[in-house]
């Protein structure tokens, strides 16, 4: 969702003018070109910039972070970074009417009076009202209220935007309803102890914000009945340890769950990776799609030409991570805060060409067939975790494309032992390094041109800048789209479209 649509209108234009100086970081823009792309006079562009540098100046990671006019027309934009734009979003969030009434709306209308929240808020009763509707618009616009991918539960659907609501707009930075803190990190300490899992920072948050979203929810009168899980996949020891669960909560927080509750709670702890054992609780009886889905992927790999030799391919590791990622889409998908978008698709491309168009012709697939309503995003995020399935899970020995470099340099053998160290850090890149030229070398790398050496050759000063680097990079990159493109066109596709990534 655009958190930017629930600003409000001057905190709109503040934050558009800020993304011009993340775009560019520390180099300058000019007032003239700003003037060209945002509805704002030269006054209103001096009240901006008084208004964000004052803004700057109260979040946690903006104290070095401002915006100056050094010169008549000329901006400069000084350490707007990634964490400083999240933390001006959440400010600008914060404050919001827009949000308020979404936090009320979703989360406190039972516990809470209308007249209660318009005081607290400073909002008439006319505003109230007109905000109620422009809320709607923005939700219906969003399709806030509906998944295709999901159980056919409103509650459900609304209990998992809500969460990627808050989960992407707090990112770490802060924690929503902090009253809740004291009670909610004794609750995640109930549940780490009773599944036994150590939690990371990132986790943790992540934790926090559906524990909270979920009682809340509840505590507005809202629950869930199916259950994804069947009772029969439940073992006695899960059940104990979720009873444990519901009796604190019960405790503390004055809420009565039913077993769809605590069924929605360990479906969140498997699909989210907190704890193991998803393919024994989520199994093909139940799920038959996510496991053909994963057969399906698994044979094109094996039948399109992208492994030296199959016979030697074990898939089961790929086959967990594969079936994980269909699961948690078919159940309880979270959409991610990072790669999601198609800007972030090119070094993939360019680095695992063969993988690039396996998981570009399935996701077709699955489209064109109608196996699963994908959107732009979800595509691009199912694009992603594909990738990362198929690159940690496929040994780099067994890809058809990979480059072999020999290493000839005039300075002898530890300064070739020195560079030939430095490559094989470039795992991702699937280079093989020679000390002998053969017939399968594709690129001599060398600090002397040859004309007795026919392959191509890629030749660095001594030590080698970043350009050598750079090139050498290119050369890869180029060799290795020379190797796939046959097997490229030896793929039969489905649609010679590209996913809608983005």
């Amino acid at each position: 969702m655009d958190y930017t649509l629930f600003f409000e209108k001057n905190d709109q234009l503040a934050f558009l003018l800020l993304q011009r100086f993340f775009v560019k970081r520390n180099t300058i823009v000019t007032a003239s070109s700003i003037f060209d792309t945002l509805p704002i006079s030269e006054y209103k562009l001096s009240q901006l910039l008084i208004s964000i540098n004052s803004d700057l100046a109260t979040i946690q990671c903006g104290k070095d972070s401002s915006i100056s006019m050094p010169e008549k027309n000329i901006l400069k934009g000084h350490n707007i970074t990634t964490t400083v734009m999240n933390e001006i979003r959440l400010l600008y969030l914060k404050r919001s009417v827009l949000f308020a009434l979404f936090n009320y709306q979703f989360l406190q209308f039972k516990t809470l009076s209308k007249e209660t929240f318009m005081k607290q808020n400073f909002i008439s009763k006319t505003k109230f009202y007109a905000s109620g509707v422009e809320l709607r618009k923005i939700l219906n616009e969003s399709d806030f209220y509906h998944s295709s991918n999901i159980i056919n539960d409103s509650e459900y659907i609304l209990r998992l935007h809500i969460f990627e609501f808050f989960y992407s707009a707090f990112n770490g930075i802060d924690s929503p309803f902090p009253d809740m803190n004291i009670p909610i990190n004794n609750l995640i300490i109930r549940i780490q102890a009773q599944f036994s899992f150590l939690i990371k920072p990132v986790q943790k948050s992540k934790l926090e914000i559906f524990l909270k979203i979920w009682i809340l929810r509840m505590i507005n009168g809202n629950f869930i009945t199916n259950q994804l899980i069947s009772a029969d996949n439940l073992s006695f020891e899960v059940h104990e340890k979720l009873t444990s669960i519901q009796s604190f909560i019960k405790e503390h927080f004055h809420v009565n769950l039913n077993d769809g509750e605590m069924n929605y709670l360990y479906t969140f702890l498997l699909t989210q990776e907190y704890t193991h054992g998803i393919q024994q609780v989520l199994t093909q009886t139940d799920y038959p799609l996510a496991y053909k889905l994963t057969d399906d992927l698994i044979n094109e790999v094996k039948d399109q030409g992208a492994l030296s030799d199959p016979q030697r391919f074990d898939p089961e590791k790929l086959f967990v991570s594969l079936t994980a990622i269909h699961l948690r889409f078919i159940t309880l998908y979270i959409e991610p805060t990072t790669f999601i978008s198609l800007d972030q698709i090119d070094f993939f491309k360019q680095t695992y060409p063969i993988f690039h168009v396996i998981i570009n012709r399935f996701i077709e697939h699955i489209k064109d067939q109608k196996i699963m309503k994908l959107n732009k995003r979800e595509s691009a995020n199912l694009y992603f975790d594909y990738m990362f399935a198929f690159i940690n899970a496929i040994p780099k020995e067994l890809l058809f494309e990979k480059v072999h470099i020999c290493v000839d340099f005039s300075q002898g053998t530890l300064y070739n032992n020195y560079i030939i160290k430095t490559l094989n850090g470039f795992a991702n890149a699937n280079i093989v390094i020679e000390s002998n030229i053969s017939r399968a070398t594709d690129i001599y790398l060398s600090d002397f041109f040859s004309t007795a050496v026919k392959k191509s050759q890629t030749i660095w000063r001594n030590p080698p800048s970043p350009d050598d680097w750079g090139a050498l990079g290119d050369n890869i990159v180029r060799l290795k789209q020379a190797k796939v493109r046959k097997l490229i066109d030896d793929i039969s596709p489905l649609s010679r479209k590209e996913p809608d990534h983005a």
